[in-house]
């Protein structure tokens, strides 16, 4: 999006700008097919051999436990008679004591961190794992939320958020989340964007396990791969640029918090928090390397009207900021539905000039 917005202002000057209109069956054309993530990405950016089989996903969900048969009681033995009988005292007979087994070592739990872990990342932790206890998933399978972009009052862009269910990497259940993003019309004719990011996260702890970023535009493609080792506590990101028919290939690898999270799923991560009157939640999120801490904020409740009608909505700020002391900070307001289902129904994004918007779509 940084590099759309920019491009935006030429927009001002096309007289193409009337033809915003989106077609529906256009649309369903458009997302039809991308259920399946390509698992031949993960060679392409050059990841690493012994990370193919950990990291690849099985499009569907690990098989449930067998269910354990009963077992049936033995028979209860008959009463048996004592005779009485002269009792005699066994002989005492003492042996050299037995030597204890070996113990195994124990097992590292939760707590144990790599010798080089940064202290930084520790304190991270500390604060962000009050938040994750307090997550309960509220999302259905294949839920989709469709939205329109906007910026100085045109759509620009479609984005389209969708939950793909369980699939099963390392033959444990991930959840799978997909958005897509795709320029308008009017648009594509100055600079054409269609770019799908998928993401995996653990189902039991909701930590991000991996990414995938496929970009096709005008000028660009670019492929991009991240993974999220939760042994190691080590992130590795991949990525192959292709411009003006050359070739870029670039990785970062880093440490992370236990406790974090891929930018994209962190809204469903949102969703699924309380979101109580001036709560705060602290929420790591890892990207190429770097690991951006988000506060989300519970401002209050409010009624909004959108282009699919009027909600009764929870207004959550989100204000982010790098570890690093060079990289920018963000600001981002998100309105979810007050309900049980927390869905995202309006997003606002300050940048340099103005502010991008998100907003639901009618029949969504």
């Amino acid at each position: 999006m940084r590099r759309l917005i920019p491009s935006l202002l030429l927009c001002l000057l096309a007289p193409v700008l009337t033809s915003c209109a989106w077609n529906r069956e256009e649309l369903l054309r458009m997302f039809k097919g991308k259920e399946r993530t390509d698992e031949a990405q993960l060679k392409k950016v050059g990841v690493k051999e012994e990370d193919l089989s950990k990291f690849a996903v099985k499009d569907e969900a690990p098989a449930p436990p067998p269910e354990k048969q009963p077992v049936a009681e033995p028979p209860k033995p008959a009463p048996v008679t004592k005779a009485r009988t002269a009792v005699i005292p066994a002989p005492v007979i003492r042996s050299a004591p037995a030597k204890a087994a070996p113990v195994a070592p124990a097992k590292p739990t939760d707590a144990a961190y790599p010798a080089d872990y940064p202290e930084e990342l520790k304190a991270v932790d500390a604060k962000a794992a009050g938040s994750w206890a307090l997550f309960r998933p509220t999302f259905r399978a294949d839920e989709k939320m469709m939205l329109d972009v906007d910026y100085l009052g045109m759509t620009v862009g479609k984005v389209v958020l969708r939950y793909r269910g369980l699939k099963t990497m390392s033959e444990k259940p991930v959840h799978h989340f997909q958005a897509y993003f795709k320029s308008a019309p009017f648009y594509s004719a100055i600079y054409e964007l269609d770019d799908q990011l998928d993401t995996f996260v653990a189902a039991d702890k909701f930590v991000g396990l991996r990414s995938n970023l496929v970009q096709r535009e005008s000028k660009q493609n670019v492929d991009e791969v991240q993974l999220y080792d939760r042994e190691t506590l080590r992130t590795t990101a991949y990525q192959k640029l292709v411009r003006d028919g050359k070739t870029k290939n670039k990785k970062w690898e880093e440490f992370m918090p236990r406790w974090s999270i891929d930018p994209l799923s962190v809204l469903w991560l949102i969703r699924g928090m309380p979101l109580k009157e001036r709560d705060v939640y602290y929420l790591p999120l890892v990207n190429k390397g770097k690991t951006l801490v988000l506060e989300a904020t519970v401002e209050g409740r409010e009624k909004i009207k959108t282009k699919a009608g009027e909600f009764s909505t929870i207004r959550v700020r989100a204000f982010t900021q790098y570890t690093g002391k060079t990289l920018k900070s963000g600001d981002m307001t998100f309105w979810l539905s007050d309900d049980e289902q927390h869905t995202l129904l309006r997003a606002k994004a300050k940048i340099k000039i103005g502010s991008v918007f998100a907003e639901i779509t009618p029949g969504s």
